[in-house]
């Protein structure tokens, strides 16, 4: 007596061990309607060497029962597809990982020329608050100057007294402010820098953890959280105590 034969497709593989459910389509006519419509009914068929994958097209052959719902194996794989699909997708992977990492480093570097430009810009401007700073009178166009920088920081001037703005007395209280200011902000990017520099170095995980031990953070604390308490450590830390951990600002 002829074994029952079928064609079908591999629905799902790698969930028991060999072992693949395989969906079979069968035409079926129906004497109530009068019409041919697809029957499809899955079966769990033996795959002895855990060769196919979803998508295979493989032809199965009737068995001894080898469980209680199995009892088909896999005689041929007609079209190795699921194997094609599966190559495909280790190659898409790959391509994602190496767009991924070719747009992190543009990321650095664009961050690392924005942190240059940066601290250029802010040393410029405090270089320039200090030497209208040293003047009795302004120019006009330091005047300009000084009204730009103090758009740029958001540092705001009354101007309620007549001259104003002419004269050294009305100007040194807020450019002491926009010094400070900018002292501050440089101080911040410098901060930033170093947090990134530790936390981004494997080679300097050591420190890391010994921060960590320091301001008693738990290993269950979340990342930001832990960021934010690390940079804050490092705002307020004295340089003499950053020195002996390898640090300096």
């Amino acid at each position: 007596m002829a074994r029952l034969n079928f064609l079908g497709f591999v629905i799902s593989q790698g969930k028991m061990e060999k072992t693949i459910k395989v969906r079979i389509l069968q035409k079926k006519f129906d004497n109530k309607v009068q019409k041919h419509f697809l029957q499809k009914k899955d079966y769990l068929v033996h795959d002895e060497g855990n060769i196919c994958r979803e998508g295979d097209l493989v032809r199965i052959e009737q068995t001894r029962p080898l469980s209680a719902r199995k009892f088909f194996a896999v005689a041929e794989i007609k079209k190795n597809k699921g194997q094609q699909f599966a190559t495909y997708q280790k190659e898409a992977k790959a391509n994602v990982s190496q767009e991924e990492s070719e747009k992190s480093q543009i990321l650095q570097q664009k961050r690392a020329l924005f942190g240059q430009t940066a601290t250029e810009s802010l040393y410029k401007d405090l270089s320039d608050i200090k030497e209208f700073k040293s003047k009795d009178n302004l120019t006009e166009e330091e005047i300009a100057k000084m009204n730009q920088i103090k758009e740029k920081y958001n540092v705001s001037l009354s101007t309620s007294e007549p001259g104003a703005s002419k004269t050294r007395e009305i100007f040194a209280t807020t450019m002491d402010h926009l010094a400070d200011k900018i002292e501050g902000l440089s101080s911040d990017l410098k901060v930033t820098t170093l947090l990134n520099e530790i936390l981004n170095d494997e080679s300097k995980k050591h420190i890391v953890d010994q921060i960590c031990q320091k301001i008693e953070i738990k290993p269950e604390t979340q990342k930001n959280i832990k960021k934010n308490l690390i940079r804050k450590y490092l705002r307020n830390t004295p340089a003499s105590e950053l020195e002996k951990l390898g640090l300096s600002i």
